[in-house]
């Protein structure tokens, strides 16, 4: 979830600047095609102009793919700005303040989502794991050559490793506190979005510049009910924490690998 504010304009505003970011082609003009609004409902919206009504907000969580808890956070801070009566308002300010309340009881968690989001590049967790590779060296410069990132990045994501507790440096030399490589998806996080738009980028690369012995894509479609989703999910998930588990061990290892799984629709649903 998106850091939290009393303003759900600010919260579009970030949506788009991501979007933006992973795309220098993005514009205000597409963002209002896939709310679907108009751009100049989009563009007054955005300069407090205009407000949205429940409704409209509620068809942008979805759109945007929210989950539950954060499409009635956005919701409710659109029914705090704009509802008509004070009691809508008033009820709505309760949800708001009683959620960012329960966001900051819920340290672990709030802790775990603010790590995803400082390490939402793929080479944060690349760090971490290629420091149980053989003859791994203590150097930037070094880290730099094997992860294919510019050394300034290297810089920069070692400090926020060690700021949030990940990494820390001992006579020199950097050490793990904690990793296991792994990245949710779930989580309708833009941070983790990204990581994962990240790594699909780069399967692509290696499906065109790595040897096939040295690589290994597979797909396979398949019909399935909606109530079986669930169940899917979670034995995917259990799959790649027992692959990883099998060839885990206490030696340092060779290569640094990626394992990676998509599951989603691929045929849209048709409207009755």
């Amino acid at each position: 979830m998106e850091e939290r504010t009393l303003d759900y304009r600010h919260i579009l505003q970030k949506e788009l600047t991501d979007r933006c970011e992973s795309n220098p082609r993005y514009s205000l003009r597409a963002f209002a095609r896939d709310l679907k609004l108009s751009p100049s409902r989009l563009s007054e919206v955005l300069n407090r102009k205009q407000g949205l009504s429940r409704q409209a907000a509620e068809g942008i969580t979805k759109t945007l793919g929210y989950g539950q808890e954060e499409a009635d956070y956005f919701c409710d801070l659109v029914s705090l700005k704009h509802a008509r009566s004070v009691r809508e308002r008033e009820d709505a300010k309760i949800r708001v303040f009683k959620a960012d309340f329960d966001k900051q009881r819920d340290e672990l968690y709030s802790l775990q989502l603010d790590s995803f989001k400082i390490i939402s590049d793929w080479y944060h967790l690349g760090i971490l794991e290629l420091m149980k590779v053989k003859n791994f060296k203590h150097d930037t410069k070094w880290i730099s050559r094997r992860l294919g990132v510019q050394i300034i990045q290297i810089e920069l994501a070692i400090e926020r490793l060690t700021r949030v507790g990940l990494i820390k440096v001992e006579d020199g030399k950097f050490v793990a506190v904690q990793s296991n490589g792994w990245v949710p998806g779930g989580i309708p996080s833009s941070s983790i979005r990204k990581f994962h738009r990240q790594v699909l980028e780069k399967a692509l690369v290696a499906m065109e510049t790595q040897a096939v012995e040295e690589r290994f894509f597979s797909t396979r479609l398949l019909t399935v009910n909606r109530s079986d989703l669930p169940k899917a999910f979670e034995a995917i998930t259990d799959f790649q924490k027992r692959f990883c588990v099998d060839l885990e061990t206490e030696e340092c290892k060779e290569l640094l690998y990626c394992i990676s799984m998509q599951f989603f629709k691929i045929v849209e649903e048709e409207t009755v």
